[in-house]
């Protein structure tokens, strides 16, 4: 009998970073629903599933966002995990200037968008600079000589010419995880960072008029809809349960602590 060389399979545990909840991107928010409409738009077809799997089962084992660019790993189907890495069309000093003033003169606006919600209308300020604040599956345009400008650059090493390949997809399921629970990330992918807006100024700089009009009115940790979003951004997450609900769970258990030894009874750290 001949030998057959047989792929190997994909590791369902790869102790990478692990989707929270899939579903919300579909069902959660309306900017969760359009991430994924984007996604969909882009033809993935069978691939999608993959990704979801690969997405779920921390298959994506780094992801570094520096701004517009974004760089991952991604375990496959064969030894060496694969390489992926985008680059976001994203706003030049003095659109990100023009944006950040619009934001500053409308702290409404920003302060719903620290406080983890997104008004319509922040698309609508990036429409007007010609930025789209989705991802888009359309070419922007054409260069002189006929090549397509994509809205998003995206590379993958492994052998699937699809673009975005599973490998890709499943970091974009990612990504568009951070965008549900912290809107402010898509505006980041943009090249306007919102959160140093309301961050107070070194000692001695001169302070911008409008955002220290904005600081009385939007006070400093206004974003944290909750205890545990005080600790800022949360990293991509690796555990196998939420990573909100754990922050939570240790959080109630310290508190108890807390309350036992300030009453003077002995505290029990077990379990």
């Amino acid at each position: 009998m001949g030998s057959r060389n047989h792929p190997l399979r994909v590791t369902r545990s790869a102790l990478g970073i692990r989707a929270q909840d899939l579903r919300a991107l579909s069902r959660g928010v309306w900017w969760a629903r359009r991430w994924m409409a984007s996604l969909e738009t882009m033809r993935l077809g069978a691939r999608l599933g993959r990704a979801r799997q690969y997405a779920a089962d921390g298959q994506v084992t780094e992801l570094v966002v520096d701004g517009a660019r974004v760089r991952a790993t991604v375990v496959g189907s064969r030894p060496d995990p694969y390489s992926v890495a985008f680059e976001f069309t994203s706003a030049g000093d003095e659109t990100r200037k023009r944006i950040e003033d619009v934001l500053l003169a409308n702290p409404m606006t920003l302060g719903r968008i620290l406080a983890g919600d997104l008004p319509i209308e922040v698309g609508e300020i990036f429409h007007a600079e010609g930025l789209p604040l989705f991802p888009m599956a359309e070419p922007r345009g054409r260069t002189a000589d006929g090549k397509p400008v994509w809205d998003v650059v995206m590379r993958c090493n492994c052998p699937d010419w699809s673009r975005p390949c599973k490998h890709m997809a499943a970091v974009l399921l990612l990504l568009g995880g951070e965008v549900a629970r912290r809107p402010a990330a898509l505006l980041a992918l943009r090249g306007v960072d919102v959160e140093h807006l309301v961050q107070p100024d070194p000692p001695g700089d001169a302070r911008c008029p409008r955002r220290a009009a904005l600081a009385e009115r939007v006070p400093h940790g206004a974003s944290a809809a909750m205890l545990v979003r005080r600790l800022g951004p949360v990293p991509f997450w690796r555990g196998t349960e939420r990573c909100v609900e754990t922050l939570e769970k240790m959080q109630a258990r310290a508190r108890n602590v807390a309350e036992t030894a300030a009453s003077g009874r002995s505290i029990d750290l077990r379990g």
